[in-house]
């Protein structure tokens, strides 16, 4: 009994064991991606390739769109999409590491309504969303949002959808960098 008890402990020790392991493996991840990230926003000698909206957008926004690739080397290391909407300014910014998606930053400002005029002063905003989506091996392992995206709705964030955007604009960038 007393073996069958000390097998027991060390099977439960073990499993504890691999899954506080993998929490750090987590937060290790994430903090080689944040310390990437902060790399690439750093690096001044990255070569910016810049649409404007109607060469990388269906239907032209009410207030313009542009997507920016930033480049070393011939590889990709960030593209930063910007979108006018009407009610507001949708942006992303995907980060890559050896040409794989590590992280896609999204934020929506909203313009303030001016009850006095009755419509949106498009000098003020307000943000309402922001999200934090960590990919490994093209797939999504942490998120972090805070806001109400219902109003910021202009692409769907899941998983699927990040990735489907990230390469599109990686496409459409490349076709003008090369």
């Amino acid at each position: 009994m007393k073996k069958f008890v000390k097998h027991i402990f060390f099977l439960l020790l073990s499993i504890s064991f691999v899954v506080i392991s993998s929490g750090q493996t987590k937060d290790e991840q994430i903090k080689l991606i944040r310390k990437k990230f902060q790399q690439i926003n750093n690096d001044t000698t990255l070569k910016k390739v810049t649409l404007e909206s109607e060469e990388f957008l269906e239907n032209t926004p009410d207030n313009g769109g542009e997507l920016t690739g930033y480049y070393k080397n011939r590889k990709i290391e960030k593209i930063y999409e910007w979108i006018g909407l009407s009610n507001g300014i949708s942006a992303r910014e995907f980060y890559f590491d050896n040409k794989q998606l590590i992280f896609v930053y999204e934020k929506f400002d909203s313009f303030v309504f001016d009850d006095k005029k009755g419509e949106f002063d498009l000098s003020k905003t307000k943000t309402i969303f922001e999200g934090r989506y960590y990919f490994n091996n093209k797939k999504l392992f942490s998120k972090s949002t805070k806001g109400d995206k219902s109003l910021a709705a202009q692409y769907e964030s899941s998983e699927k959808t990040l990735i489907e955007r990230a390469d599109e604009n990686l496409e459409t960038l490349n076709k003008k960098a090369n």
